[in-house]
């Protein structure tokens, strides 16, 4: 129901700081391991607030404010884990040890060493057609401009929704992530917007090994950003095949985060005009991602053969540095 163990349930619930009791804007009150375990359970299920008021009791709209009260917990006093957070990762020595991963599975050998750490790439979040129907209530009612509903129109994919760039390491991590923005704007618009080349450059600016990230063809390489190879010699077209192989772990972090969290893939529950919370969603979801890869594992860090610190929930979470 919740995608964690209860053991780990337990554990989360003093780590993500949800206080003994949750007031909510119309003055009702809700115990914090109540609205952890609504929020977590909506989620995982996609599940309407009706039919979770009948599971969980109370009315609907209790089910509604809690929810909010969950996505707004979340963000607000976590949010800095994934937005601007690479001191950390680097710190602790994650550029190295994914970079390291990433150049055993190319099989490079020892005479090459890998110096891409991390993978760059965007996710579409499809959600319902915003500006559609009358825009207030009652008879001969105003309707919506047409410009709104292609404010979020993708031509391209034929869908209205947000677009996140996130920067994935070998473990399955999400170590940054930019957005949400529009899904009218293209990948390099994130790209410029998000200034992710130069944060890895003034991050890394005096040290000796500096760490790269690898994206498909359509970025351009960078000091600190990379793609395939297009002048093709037998030497580069191999590299090429062996990058393609691993940068596909990206992609496989994507699915998880949308089989853990169905809610995300329910465009009906993704309603843009109607509350501040949409634009938090896919974030907060990235960071319960983050947060069960830490206590699980997942397809990538499998596939990379990287072990994940026992400790790691509790440093990440508190950003505290290893030992």
């Amino acid at each position: 129901m919740f995608e964690f163990k209860r053991a780990d349930l337990l554990r989360l619930l003093p780590l993500l700081r949800f206080p003994e009791e949750c007031t909510f804007d119309n003055r009702s009150k809700m115990p914090g391991k109540e609205v952890f375990l609504r929020g977590l359970f909506e989620l995982v299920s996609a599940a309407n607030k009706h039919d979770i008021a009948r599971i969980f009791g109370r009315d609907w709209s209790a089910q509604s404010r809690a929810f909010a009260y969950f996505i707004r917990h979340l963000y607000d006093n976590f949010n800095y884990l994934l937005i601007d957070n690479l001191h950390w990762w680097h710190r602790n020595g994650f550029f190295a040890s994914s970079a390291a991963a990433i150049g055993r599975m190319m099989e490079l050998g020892d005479e090459h060493e890998n110096m891409i750490a991390h993978f760059i790439d965007c996710n579409c979040l499809e959600t319902c057609r915003d500006g559609g129907g009358p825009a207030e209530d009652g008879c001969n009612s105003a309707r919506w401009d047409p410009m709104i509903q292609r404010a979020h129109y993708n031509g391209w994919k034929s869908l209205n929704g947000l677009k996140h760039q996130t920067v994935d390491n070998a473990y399955g991590f999400t170590v940054d992530l930019y957005g949400p923005t529009s899904l009218r704007r293209n990948d390099l618009t994130l790209l410029r917007e998000s200034n992710i080349n130069d944060r890895q450059a003034e991050l890394q600016r005096g040290c000796e090994d500096q760490y790269m990230t690898f994206g498909v063809s359509a970025y351009k390489r960078r000091s600190h950003l990379t793609s395939y190879y297009c002048d093709i010699d037998e030497l580069n077209r191999r590299w090429n095949r062996r990058m393609k192989r691993v940068r596909i772990s990206i992609e496989w972090n994507y699915g998880t985060t949308a089989s853990l969290f169905k809610c995300i893939c329910c465009k009906r529950k993704l309603k843009v005009l109607q509350s501040t919370s949409i634009s938090k969603i896919y974030i907060v979801c990235t960071l319960l991602r983050n947060i069960h890869i830490a206590l699980y594992g997942c397809q990538a860090s499998n596939y990379f053969d990287i072990d994940i610190p026992d400790d790691f929930l509790e440093k990440y979470l508190m950003q505290e540095d290893f030992t």
